[in-house]
């Protein structure tokens, strides 16, 4: 299973030690959206630093197809959690159902919860797919 995270609060990350106070503070000037993912360990490693919300949407996309089982032939669910960011939860919805057309249903949209929510912060937008075994 591949959990892929974008976030567009990184000030909320540096609040957290997730990042230093610096790059959280020229993260946010720049509007730079970490993409993130859930290691063996359950540890958030960054895997990519996009420029605006619309790139890091393409680049969520980009991710899944890299990593999805079968890659665009994808055909098992697909899920997203979102935190106080529908909109952008459905902007993703949308581009991966467009673009994997052999899924198993629709894309499913959850809210993430209150607990998760109070570490990631407002903007959250999480992707779950079944994908290739994860090396790290």
């Amino acid at each position: 299973l591949y959990i892929i995270h974008l976030v567009q609060g990184n000030l909320r990350l540096s609040r957290h030690g997730r990042v230093t106070k610096t790059a959280g503070f020229v993260g946010t000037m720049l509007s730079i959206c970490p993409l993130l993912h859930v290691n063996y360990e359950g540890k958030l490693i960054p895997v990519q630093k996009v420029r605006t919300k619309k790139k890091v949407i393409e680049a969520i996309e980009k991710k899944m197809e890299e990593l999805a089982e079968d890659g665009l032939e994808y055909h098992e669910k697909c899920y997203i959690s979102h935190s106080a960011c529908e909109k952008d939860a459905e902007a993703v919805a949308k581009l991966i159902e467009s673009r994997f057309s052999h899924l198993n249903g629709r894309v499913l949209i959850n809210s993430i919860g209150t607990t998760i929510g109070s570490h990631t912060g407002p903007g959250t937008v999480a992707l779950f797919f079944w994908g290739e075994e994860r090396k790290s």
